[in-house]
């Protein structure tokens, strides 16, 4: 399975290989596939939370397993950001699950979100520019939907920012998204949009837990366009501790008179005991970088620990006809496992902190 993020490593020294058999390895049914049929609930839907096993807990995939192992796979554990770098050129092309799950939840869950933003951004004498930042952008995957939204405004200007520590995946998002913005005939060429993408340490804190939270990025650059008015942070939040991670958050979203907003979505905690983000390279060793299994319940107390009212949350299991496609052969084995959820959040403005 692989995830789209690449942020600060846990353990930078770490570098050794060993063998693991995981959920791929091991022997499962076959299921017919059919064409997905996605549940989609509206935003403020009332989402049931389950408990899930522990944050950081690492579990054997056993129990539902029922055929005989295959040969395991050599794992060699590197630094998060050395993963990222080497997945890269690959990231968006592997048949990725999680992904393909990720994005078709985002088709309704990001534009319900993103409305919701819009109707919080003052309006009048007060109208100003709107601004949104891609917390581990990646290669852009979730960037380009909100540079794509078919509902901004033509009086605002409108700025996205990515972030990301890995040059590589940024390289790739570069290419991917500078001609939305940019150049006669696309889409926004009659609006006013902008798109930045800059390498940070997104989350200073987790090695320096003294330091300034918000994002360092080179000192060359200027700094990041307060206020800002909405974040979203998709598949991140797995390869960082809770609390340096809406440490972050709080110090982009400060409390304001209006209400700013945040949308995270991750690995569940049920497919985080199983597995983690991770891929093969050409010598058919799994890489992965650091991984903790966040459960839903413990995200959410995090969140309003940090001073933010969490509006509503949402979690995905595999489906039979979410194997059909490219993503099939990885994603068969994970069918009726818990494997997204998706959390979001306010802070000032009406109710909020």
């Amino acid at each position: 399975m692989t995830f789209d993020t690449s942020l600060v490593d846990l353990n930078p020294n770490a570098s050794f290989s060993t063998t693991e058999s995981e959920p791929s390895d091991l022997g499962t049914s076959n299921p017919t596939t059919k064409t997905p049929t996605l549940h989609q609930p509206s935003l403020f839907e009332d989402q049931s939370q389950e408990s899930t096993p522990k944050q950081s807990q690492t579990l054997s995939p056993s129990n539902n397993m029922s055929a005989p192992p295959k040969p395991s796979t050599p794992v060699q554990h590197i630094p998060t950001q050395d993963a990222y770098d080497q997945w890269s050129s690959v990231y968006d092309s592997d048949g990725n699950m999680l992904q393909a799950i990720d994005d078709a939840e985002l088709e309704t869950l990001l534009p319900d979100f993103l409305a919701l933003v819009l109707r919080s951004v003052p309006q009048g004498k007060e109208k100003r520019d709107i601004s949104l930042l891609d917390l581990g952008c990646g290669t852009g995957r979730n960037t380009a939907k909100l540079l794509s939204y078919a509902s901004w405004p033509r009086d605002r200007n409108i700025s996205v920012t990515g972030l990301d520590f890995s040059q590589g995946m940024l390289d790739i998002a570069e290419r991917k998204l500078r001609p939305l913005v940019s150049g006669k005939g696309t889409k926004r060429e009659d609006m006013d949009i902008s798109l930045r993408l800059e390498q940070a340490d997104c989350f200073p804190t987790v090695d320096a837990p003294e330091a300034n939270p918000l994002p360092s990025i080179p000192s060359s650059s200027p700094p990041l366009p307060p206020p800002i008015d909405a974040v979203i942070s998709t598949l991140v939040l797995e390869h960082i501790p809770l609390p340096a991670f809406f440490a972050t958050l709080s110090a982009l979203l400060p409390p304001c008179p209006s209400p700013t907003y945040a949308l995270i979505t991750n690995m569940h905690s049920d497919m985080g005991a199983l597995s983690q983000a991770g891929f093969k390279n050409s010598q058919g060793v799994k890489i992965r970088g650091a991984s903790f299994a966040h459960t839903l319940k413990d995200t959410v107390l995090e969140a309003q620990r940090a001073g933010f009212e969490v509006l509503g949350t949402r979690e995905r299991s595999v489906e039979v006809g979410d194997v059909e496609g490219e993503s099939g052969e990885q994603g068969a084995k994970w069918v009726g496992v818990k494997v997204w959820f998706a959390v979001w959040v306010r802070r000032g403005g009406r109710g909020g902190g």
